[in-house]
C-alpha cells in the first residue's frame, strides 16, 4: 500500500513539473542564437578565402540588402587585386572566385550603389570570369548610365579566346538594360566582325530595347 502511495506521489510530481520543464526547454531553445548578419560580414572581411566564399553564399541566401552587406560585398570586388601578395614570383591571393561571387550577389541585390565599383571591375579586373560576372550584375541592376561602360568594355576587349565571353556578357547586359541608348553599340556588334554567337546575342538584345 505504501509503495502505491509513493508511486502516486511520484506521478503527481511528474505531471505537475512537466509543463515547467517543457517551458524551461522552450526558453532555452529560444535563447540559442546563431551567427548574425554582422558575424558573416566580419567573416567576409577577415576570413580566409574559403570563409569569404561561405559568408558570401550565406549572405546571398539571407536576402539581406542592408548597407553594411552591400559595402562588404563591394570591398570584396578588390580581393587579390588591390593588395597583391606574391611568393616566389607567384600571386598567392588572387581570389578571383571571391570577386566573381561578390559581383553575382551584388547583381541579385540590384542596388545601384554598387555600380561604380562594378564598372571598374568590368574594365580593369585581370580575370575574364570576374569581368563576365560584373557585366551580368550590371545588366541586372539595369541603369542606363552603365551603357557607356559596357560599350567601352566591348570596344577595348580582344574578341578572341576567353575574353570573347566578356563581350558576350556585355552584349547581353545591354539587352537587359533595354534602354534606347544601347541601340547603336548593339547594332555595331550585330552587323559584323564578331563571332556568330556574339552577333546573334546582339540581335536578340536589340529586340529587348524598350522604345516607349
Amino acid at each position: 500500500m505504501r509503495n502505491w502511495i509513493y508511486l502516486h506521489i511520484i506521478i503527481f510530481i511528474f505531471i505537475v513539473t512537466l509543463p515547467l520543464a517543457q517551458e524551461d526547454i522552450d526558453q532555452y531553445l529560444q535563447n540559442i542564437k546563431g551567427p548574425t548578419i554582422d558575424d558573416y560580414i566580419q567573416l567576409l572581411n577577415e576570413g580566409s578565402r574559403e570563409d569569404k566564399l561561405l559568408a558570401i553564399d550565406i549572405l546571398s541566401k539571407s536576402g539581406s540588402k542592408n548597407e553594411a552587406v552591400i559595402n562588404a560585398l563591394i570591398s570584396c570586388l578588390g580581393e587579390g587585386t588591390l593588395f597583391v601578395k606574391r611568393r616566389a614570383g607567384t600571386v598567392i591571393n588572387d581570389f578571383w572566385d571571391v570577386r566573381a561571387r561578390s559581383a553575382e550577389v551584388l547583381g541579385d541585390i540590384g542596388d545601384p550603389r554598387a555600380l561604380p565599383q562594378l564598372h571598374m571591375v568590368l574594365l580593369r579586373d585581370p580575370d575574364p570570369v570576374v569581368r563576365c560576372c560584373a557585366a551580368t550584375a550590371i545588366g541586372k541592376i539595369g541603369q542606363p548610365e552603365s551603357i557607356r561602360f559596357l560599350t567601352l568594355a566591348i570596344k577595348t576587349t580582344n574578341a578572341t579566346g576567353s575574353n570573347a565571353t566578356v563581350i558576350l556578357s556585355c552584349v547581353r547586359a545591354l539587352g537587359e538594360i533595354g534602354h534606347p541608348d544601347a541601340f547603336l553599340p548593339l547594332y555595331e556588334v550585330a552587323r559584323g566582325g564578331y563571332s556568330s554567337n556574339i552577333e546573334l546575342a546582339a540581335r536578340d538584345a536589340l529586340q529587348k530595347i524598350r522604345w516607349e
